[in-house]
This record gives C-alpha cells, structure tokens and sequence, in this order.
C-alpha cells in the first residue's frame, strides 16, 4: 500500500514510509498480550512454531506478559522480548519495543487483539517498518451499559487501525470475515483458518483410563465442555441440557473444565438443577488432552465462536461433537459426519443430539473417525502457517505475487 493511500483518522498514527527495498529472506515480528493460555494463545504458540520452520523467514515476538506463550516461543528458537504492561504505561512500552525492533531490521508487524494492533501502528510508523498484518481471533462479546459504551469505542478505533494503518486483517473463518467486511475493505481480509500442530495434540491413555483418572468409573458415559467460564460460551444451556441427558440416561456423568467469572454463579445453577453430584468443575487444567480424552462427547454451547481451537483439538482425538450452529463451526462441522450441529439454542434439542449420539457407538465411532481424518487434511498449523508465509511475501514482495 503506498504512502499516498494512507489516510490516518489518528494524529498519533500518521502516514508510514512507502517500503524500502528488501533483503533477500522476510523478517517478521509478532505481537501479542500473552497475559493467559486459552485459544488465541494457543493459536499464536501453534503459528509461531510452524512458522519458524519456513525457510527464509526470521522471527521475533514482543509479548506483554510472561507465561506460556512467551516460554513456548523461546522453545522454538524465537527471539523474544518480554514487556510486562503492568510495570509500563503505553508510550514506555512502544519506547521499549521500538529499541528491540530496531535491531532486527523488521519488515512485517503481526499483531494480535486490539491493543497489540495500536502498539503495532506507532511502531510501525516509528520504526519504519513497511507491512502490518493484524489477526482477529473471534468477535467481540456482546456487554451492555459502560461495559458496552467502552467496547464499542475500542472496537471503533480498532477498525480505524486496520483500516487506515493495516495492510493485511486475518480472519479465522469466513463468518468472521463478513462481519469483518462490514466495516472493512473486503480486499483488505483474509480468511486463513486456525490450525494444529498435531505433534501437540496426543493422550497417552485410553478413554477408560482417562475417565479413571479423573475418578469417575470407566464404563459411564461423559459428556463435557472446555474453556473459559465466560458468559457468551452459554455453559447455562450446557447444565440445562445435562439436566435432561441425565434424567434419560442416569449413567451419564458431565465435566467442565475452564476457570472464568461465571464458575460460581454455574456451580449455584448445577445444584438448582440437582447436579452437584453429576457435574465434575475440573478448573483450569495443564493435562487438557487427557481430559479431552475422556469425553464420549464435547458440547458446544456458545452464543458465538470464531473458530475455536478446542473444537479442533476435541476433533482430534477423535471427541465427538455436537455443537450450536454458531460462528465458524459450520465450516469445520459437516453435520451427521464429522459432528452434529444444531440450530437452535434449546437446551431441549441439544440434549436430544447428546443422546442420540451417545446412546449410538457406531455412530460415535464414525464421527470419531472423520474428525481425526478432517483435522489432519484441513486444519493443520503446517497449512496455516503456509498460507500466513505466502501473505507476508505477498505484501513485502508485491511485484512479484503470491506465488514467489
């Protein structure tokens, strides 16, 4: 994008440089909070590891928090840089990054959520660098009152950053990058989906034993959720629909693992509905695919996803789901066949899915089975990060194309 095409609503963000010519290799940067593990960190630690295998190309990251994500980078051999936002205020933290990018000769800044994507727009203006690429995880939850004044004003400024200084958005799904379009250029969004890296993703035990370890008994059924306890995963619906799960199959046993602010208010709701004693709240859990591994089914019951990578590492060991028809699941779930969907948010029709897939081992099995083979063709870090090399080459190169 050229110098005259830039038209920034914000002072503080003015026209960037046109690029220089470029040195034979891309040298990118990421940027993200890193201030938890959940799914878009995940997503980030799986990218970040695939990337670094692509020749020719050199990575840094700058993280605002130190945790998992900034340990699994330095596993791979990334050069990364750690400044804690809790001990800076923003402009110390731009004065900070710009002395660690200025030794790197950075051509891309890939940011991540929106205060990573203004971190990137001043410094890329500061420090010259000629691309920057954005990645939005998933869309905004939905809050109301001073919550919801204050989000949509992040979300204004969020979509001026990525318009006016963005060269590239990410999306995760194609839903996503409609509602993206709305406010976007549609030439300016890109839909490259989440993946894995597959040599992550394993339990070493089998479902019995997994169940077991969890205390429960190894021939009862287990059917359970994973994520933050946040209110748009809806994990209300989730209780309700356990309710009528149990009451038609008593031997039926529920998880839920994930921390988050709705944990009290949900364990409250699982005694109401008379499921204390059926309800395991497993917390926040380093061994998640052992976890995982113990479930006939996942349920998904959000109001809204992006493309969740607990629906692909559910996939790929070989969970069945059954899932709302919500965000961009659809696009990863072929119904009947590699999950089930379903398009209502009734706790009612969801416990009849969860029942009829339970109550069928074969067709457990069948979905088991196409969720592995879907993973492994489609849904692959490998893949992602292929597909995020050719964007940076295309940017930083762009005379000569995709295809370079």
């Amino acid at each position: 994008m050229s110098a005259g095409n830039r038209h920034s609503v914000l002072e503080a963000v003015p026209v960037r440089d046109s690029p220089k010519a470029a040195p034979a290799g891309i040298v990118a940067c990421h940027i993200a909070s890193a201030d938890r593990w959940a799914g878009a960190e995940v997503q980030v630690g799986s990218l970040l590891r695939s990337l670094r295998r692509i020749e020719g190309l050199r990575l840094s990251a700058i993280f605002l928090n130190e945790g998992r994500l900034a340990a699994e980078a330095r596993d791979c051999g990334i050069d990364v840089c750690v400044i804690p936002e809790s001990g800076h205020n923003f402009f110390a933290i731009v004065s900070r990054a710009a002395h660690f990018l200025s030794q790197r000769n950075v051509q891309i800044l890939h940011s991540h959520r929106y205060k990573e994507n203004l971190l990137a727009a001043f410094l890329a203006r500061r420090c010259r660098i000629p691309v920057h690429v954005s990645s939005r995880h998933g869309a905004p939850e939905p809050f109301s009152g001073w919550r919801g004044f204050k989000q949509d004003l992040i979300r204004s400024l969020d979509n001026a950053v990525a318009r006016y200084a963005t060269d590239s958005v990410i999306s995760v799904s194609e839903d996503l990058r409609r509602q993206l379009t709305r406010n976007l250029p549609a030439s300016k969004v890109v839909t490259i989906y989440n993946g894995l890296d597959e040599s992550k993703v394993f339990s070493t035990f089998a479902a019995s034993e997994a169940k077991q370890r969890l205390g429960l008994p190894p021939d009862c059924l287990i059917v359970g959720n994973a994520g933050r306890l946040d209110p748009i995963k809806r994990l209300d619906i989730f209780l309700l629909a356990a309710r009528d799960v149990a009451a038609a199959q008593p031997d039926t046993r529920f998880l839920i693992a994930g921390s988050g602010a709705e944990e009290s208010s949900l364990r409250s709701l699982a005694a109401d509905l008379g499921l204390a004693e059926r309800v395991l709240f497993l917390g926040h859990r380093e061994d998640i695919y052992d976890v995982l591994r113990a479930m006939d089914v996942f349920v998904f019951s959000s109001d809204h996803e992006g493309l969740p990578m607990a629906l692909l590492e559910t996939l790929k060991l070989g969970v069945p789901v059954v899932s709302r028809r919500v965000g961009g699941i659809p696009e990863v779930i072929e119904n009947g066949v590699t999950g089930v969907l379903v398009d209502s948010a009734d706790p009612a029709a969801i416990a009849g899915e969860v029942l009829r897939t339970v109550r069928d081992p074969d067709f457990r099995a069948r979905l088991s089975a196409a969720g592995m083979r879907l993973i492994s063709a489609k849904f692959t870090s490998e893949r992602s990060a292929a597909e995020v090399g050719r964007l940076y080459r295309s940017l930083v190169y762009p005379s000569a194309g995709s295809a370079a």
